[in-house]
């Protein structure tokens, strides 16, 4: 008899333990898909991986993808394309994914050489995006009904004085769409848009010769500067598309070789090749074939 009494508390025991890990599980998945719900209405801010930033993996699981082939910036004023700003003037910033998967999210903010706030944003799209502040800086986010997108716009306008080169961090989230952070994939990169004002002021602080060599589908640049400092390149197609950007080390006075190896084959066309050098750059146009 005290043998059944026992067999009977044992199978009662595990019944409830069961039914509290069932309960346990279903709560916890529940928790997820919600909590996964509140970040398709755009990220919390400061996860685009600029200086000070995190990234979209402390929300995402996986790891971060270099986005040169995934993000795209165009920058746009009244009269089309361009590939400087103009102090104080407003241009409407192009988001492009090159994918065609069915949820996506991003984050972008605009930031100075010294790190702080590059002009201010504005939403031209409320359904779709909206700002965060985070870090005391703003940044364009995507809303819920923006994950259904690839392509976002909103209006950014360019600080009142030249502050040098601006860079764009962004961020984007291929989603796998199912509720949960599993294989979703995040891709950060770096979009620099210099001055025009800029670009008259130094024109005269150093040389450059840049010719493409189609045997390597490289492009040869000869940099005679009067001072040294860090060295980057970004190549711009003529609808104002930053094709390829890349830190390319230190120059020194006087002449200086470096060599930009081209991710993938260019369609045939006129590019431009935006230099900078300790934040002066100079501007020239190639012919890619």
């Amino acid at each position: 008899m005290k043998k059944n009494y026992f067999f009977a508390s044992l199978l009662i025991g595990s019944t409830a333990l069961l039914s509290f890990n069932w309960t346990s599980q279903t709560a916890i998945e529940k928790l997820n898909h919600n909590f996964h719900i509140i970040r398709e209405n755009g990220s919390p801010g400061g996860k685009t991986g600029a200086p000070g930033d995190g990234t979209c993996t402390s929300c995402h699981a996986g790891t971060v993808q270099s986005g040169s082939n995934m993000n795209t910036i165009t920058f746009a004023d009244l009269n089309g394309a361009v590939t400087s700003y103009t102090p104080g003037a407003t241009y409407a910033v192009t988001i492009i994914m090159n994918t065609s998967n069915v949820k996506n999210g991003f984050e972008i903010v605009a930031l100075t050489p010294s790190n702080t706030q590059a002009g201010t944003v504005a939403i031209t799209d409320a359904t779709n995006t909206k700002t965060v502040s985070f870090g005391g800086k703003t940044r364009v986010t995507q809303k819920t009904a923006g994950t259904a997108l690839t392509t976002w716009t909103f209006a950014w306008t360019a600080p009142a004085t030249n502050v040098g080169n601006v860079t764009f961090y962004l961020a984007t989230n291929v989603s796998n769409n199912q509720d949960n952070d599993n294989n979703d994939i995040i891709y950060n990169s770096q979009h620099i848009i210099g001055s025009t004002a800029g670009i008259n002021e130094i024109t005269s602080n150093f040389d450059l010769n840049a010719n493409y060599n189609s045997s390597t589908n490289s492009i040869a640049l000869d940099i005679n500067a009067k001072e040294g400092g860090d060295v980057a390149i970004n190549l711009v197609d003529m609808a104002g598309k930053s094709v390829q950007f890349e830190q390319l080390g230190k120059a020194s006075a006087g002449e200086n070789t470096f060599n930009l190896k081209l991710d993938k084959q260019l369609q045939k066309g006129i590019y431009i090749v935006n230099i900078n050098v300790n934040n002066n750059f100079v501007t020239k146009k190639i012919y890619i074939d």
